[in-house]
């Protein structure tokens, strides 16, 4: 049945099966990962060189010293 013959009582139908259904496993990696506190900020480290790399003419960016693994 294409989506044109649904009815409104199909598509009610329809939308409380998928909203009482268990979210996905891959939902849940994403929700977990949204509500991890290093995710957060490396997104917000990741967003700000990328705003200065658009900023300065594509030029190389420096890494910051904390994403550097320790030498030696």
């Amino acid at each position: 049945m294409s989506q044109s013959e649904m009815t409104r009582d199909e598509l009610v139908a329809l939308f409380a099966a998928n909203a009482t259904a268990p979210p996905s496993e891959a939902n849940l990696l994403l929700v977990r990962h949204l509500k991890c506190e290093e995710s957060v900020h490396l997104a917000g480290f990741v967003s700000e060189a990328m705003n200065r790399y658009a900023e300065s003419n594509s030029q190389r960016l420096h890494v910051p010293s904390e994403l550097l693994p320790p030498l030696g």
